[in-house]
């Protein structure tokens, strides 16, 4: 998939330069406030108490919009990643049904699937990695199912194969399911309209306490750094292993498999 440029820069810049836009542009608000009040002699607000409030409400609904969005995404990301390590873990099982010749064979092959999903998550950001990962785990998928066609067609294999092909199938689909969710991300489009709205926010609350002669940069600045605070937190949620949220406790489970690789169908 395709990356964009704003999906390319680092959430934090990102966040850094919406906080001083949204200073800023709080500022001119209220220069342009102030000046329009002294103008017309006039300090009442007028209407735009309802417009602030309608502003500060609709950056409320995008903020709470896009910050379940990014959760939801991470909550599916960690269950594929659960359900993707227990599929790994009933194929290992499996493998030892076969006699010990193809056992072993089954175990290599499983050994290197289980290594490509490992490096599909600590390539992080690095999309070379991420590639390589995933052609190497596809590699060897195509070697796993071909392993297990062609001993599905001995007799003898057979109670092994009705248990072994139906493991591989779930496996291979959650793998390419966690890809898959591993590169869905909010639309470029929906943080641009909450970027547009926060600083149109800023813009009105600005102007209305100029207007009035009550604005306080302190106030406005805090405010400012409190909503790119929200907004790098969805980021950083919907972009995974690029900033300080990781699932690394649910990489625990594809690391325990290596060991469950060197002890499970061992001779006693």
């Amino acid at each position: 998939m395709r990356e964009t440029v704003l999906y390319q820069i680092d959430a934090v810049l990102i966040c850094g330069v919406l906080a001083l836009a949204m200073v800023a542009t709080a500022w001119f608000g209220a220069r342009l406030g102030g000046r329009h009040a002294r103008l017309r002699a006039d300090q009442g607000k007028g209407g735009l108490a309802s417009i602030e409030n309608a502003l500060m409400g609709l950056f409320g609904l995008l903020l709470a919009f896009t910050f379940s969005g990014a959760a939801a995404r991470i909550e599916t990301r960690s269950n594929l990643m659960n359900e993707a390590a227990n599929a790994i873990h009933g194929a290992i099982l499996r493998a030892d049904l076969y006699p010990p010749a193809e056992r072993v064979a089954f175990r290599a092959l499983l050994r290197q699937y289980l290594d490509s999903r490992i490096a599909f998550y600590e390539a992080g950001y690095d999309r070379a990695a991420l590639d390589g990962a995933t052609e190497r785990g596809r590699a060897v998928e195509r070697e796993l199912w071909q392993r297990a066609t062609e001993l599905s067609r001995e007799p003898a294999n057979s109670l092994a194969s009705g248990q072994m092909l139906p493991a591989l199938d779930r496996m291979f689909n959650l793998g390419a399911s966690r890809e898959l969710a591993a590169k869905l991300h909010m639309p470029d489009v929906i943080v641009l309209v909450l970027f547009v709205v926060a600083l149109a926010a800023a813009l009105t609350s600005g102007y209305a306490a100029g207007h009035s002669g009550s604005f306080s940069l302190a106030g406005h600045a805090g405010f400012a750094v409190l909503a790119a605070l929200v907004i790098y937190v969805t980021l950083d949620l919907d972009r995974p292993g690029r900033g300080f949220i990781h699932l690394d406790i649910e990489e625990q489970s594809f690391l325990r498999l290596r060991a469950d690789l060197a002890e499970i169908g061992q001779p006693g």
